[in-house]
């Protein structure tokens, strides 16, 4: 670290104070490491037939730890972890169908309070297996209300849950106090002189730190006991509040004398810098642990996940985990669900997906579209993958694996996508050529995106392009996603010394890619990365 100079002696104590702190909270990458504990290859898990309910056992169920530091549910909380307005069990719940419609009526609510309501009444009917429908009153709500939802369920809870919906109930408790730790530190309030800074820093900031440091430090080893999708939903919580602790630190003001110093002003943030590295990368492994459990769910779209994946691309935007968002993928089936079961799969989130629509049949094409508008479960993969699937079912099952990798990083996803796209065909459509060529491209990529992140992109080779590259000269809309995806791809794995000529040449490539594409706003972008890519050349010559 930089020396400081004698006139800055007062801020140097002060840094020293913040860097002591991840020892005392224990957030060094040892730490780190055992919170983002995991099996040693995700594809063995997700291999492994679904897991039959566990017995309840007698104990009590274990809840997360009670902290000062966490703090109270805001009063909005209230009206989500209301009781159910009637006193007797609805009419509804006579009937399983019956049931199981008015659930589908509820999550279609668009208005989220009538929604929490309609889910509060529907609770009681002994359709649902024990916890589910608490837990979907959680996930309905926001995340911040999670805990208020859920605790009075757990305490003395009868018939006790399964195993993975308590673990579920448990992770979506334990996220919502973490997503209210660390949203604003303490207020340097004006005169911002440096003696009253030095006051600040030491009695207010550095005290304020720890105590939020060791928050996150208990409930993220509670949340490292679970397992599956609770497990996933607690790491992420835990990755966010740990980097939103990054963001939250660097935002303190600096005493206006202090920041008329240059020389000052970067030593200081450099030292901040270095002192929030061990926190940083706690945060990243914390938050790549729960989207490895994401993936093996199968979720495909989830809030969690888009705040995640984009704190994860701010902070490390030299190995952006996002990057493949910017990849074009052949249209999904649009789902244009007709039976009650099918809007239930549009609607629920993946895990509980096979817990209420066990006996729907994921061989049917408009069943497999709607649940493809949340995610694709590990139960349903499993049964397409031992099945024979019609054309129409292979095609949206690979282009939803596609996006399941393009989400992740997982080659085995784009492995798995590429087998289904390259089996024989009367007539190969061009969606299917396109999902093949794209697979190809990708499916000796990283095995997931922590291995990305920690390696790069394309650590060893670079992504095969020649099926895209083939597809250039085909007729119609494709020839152009094709020419734009070869192109993105290859600017993915630039040669590590800068080289004028593959800058150029990508400039060419964006170019055709531009004149191929029907979609106006697909020229424009293939437009802007050209000219970025010859821009690039030219300061690299």
């Amino acid at each position: 670290m930089m020396a400081f100079s004698s006139r800055s002696s007062g801020v140097r104590s002060g840094l020293l104070a913040l860097l002591t702190l991840c020892g005392g909270a224990g957030c060094a990458a040892g730490g780190a490491e055992r919170e983002a504990r995991s099996p040693a290859d995700p594809s063995s898990v997700e291999k492994a037939p679904p897991s039959a309910p566990a017995t309840p056992s007698a104990a009590a169920i274990r809840l997360p730890p009670t902290l000062s530091a966490v703090p109270a549910p805001a009063e909005h909380c209230a009206t989500f972890s209301a009781p159910s307005r009637q006193p007797e069990r609805p009419p509804a719940c006579e009937d399983p169908a019956q049931a199981r419609e008015a659930l589908a009526v509820a999550l279609e609510a668009a208005d989220v309070t009538e929604r929490a309501r309609q889910l509060a009444d529907l609770e009681e009917c002994p359709v649902w297996p024990p916890g589910v429908l608490r837990a979907l009153r959680a996930e309905s709500a926001p995340r911040e209300c999670a805990d208020a939802i859920i605790e009075p369920a757990l305490e003395g809870a009868k018939p006790r849950p399964r195993k993975d919906v308590e673990d579920a109930l448990l992770g979506l408790l334990t996220g919502a106090r973490l997503s209210r730790l660390v949203r604003q530190a303490p207020h340097f309030e004006p005169p911002h002189d440096k003696q009253r800074f030095r006051a600040f820093f030491s009695e207010r900031l550095v005290p304020w730190i720890r105590t939020e440091a060791q928050a996150i430090e208990r409930l993220s080893s509670f949340g490292a006991g679970l397992s599956g999708y609770g497990r996933g939903v607690a790491a992420i919580a835990a990755g966010l509040a740990d980097m939103r602790f990054v963001e939250v630190a660097r935002a303190v003001r600096l005493p206006d004398e202090l920041k008329r110093d240059d020389e000052l002003t970067s030593t200081y943030y450099t030292a901040l810098d270095q002192a929030l590295e061990p926190r940083k990368t706690r945060g990243r492994d914390a938050a790549l642990a729960g989207l490895r459990e994401f993936a093996i769910e199968g979720v495909l779209r989830d809030a969690r996940l888009d705040e995640a994946q984009a704190l994860l691309s701010t902070l490390y935007a030299g190995r952006r985990i996002d990057a493949l968002q910017r990849l074009l993928l052949p249209p999904l089936p649009g789902a244009q669900p007709t039976t009650v079961e099918q809007r239930l799969a549009a609607k629920l989130p993946s895990f509980y997906a096979p817990l209420l629509l066990a006996h729907a049949d994921a061989r049917n094409p408009q069943f497999l579209a709607a649940l493809c508008e949340r995610g694709i479960p590990r139960s349903v993969r499993s049964e397409l993958d031992a099945s024979t699937l019609a054309e129409p079912v292979r095609d949206t099952y690979a282009r939803a694996l596609l996006e399941l990798g393009q989400r992740y990083w997982r080659a085995q996803d784009f492995r798995r996508a590429g087998e289904l796209s390259r089996l024989p065909a009367e007539r190969a459509s061009d969606e299917r050529r396109l999902a093949a060529a794209i697979a190809r491209a990708l499916e000796n990529g990283p095995r997931d995106a922590r291995e990305m992140m920690l390696r790069g992109a394309f650590a060893e080779d670079p992504p095969d392009v020649t099926g895209l590259d083939e597809l250039t000269s085909a007729a119609g809309g494709i020839s152009g996603v094709a020419a734009y995806d070869a192109a993105y791809l290859l600017s993915l794995a630039p040669p590590r010394e800068s080289a004028p000529a593959f800058f150029v040449e990508l400039g060419r490539r964006y170019r055709q890619a531009a004149k191929r594409l029907r979609d106006p706003a697909q020229q424009r972008l293939a437009l802007e990365q050209a000219k970025a890519a010859e821009q690039t050349a030219r300061a690299a010559r």
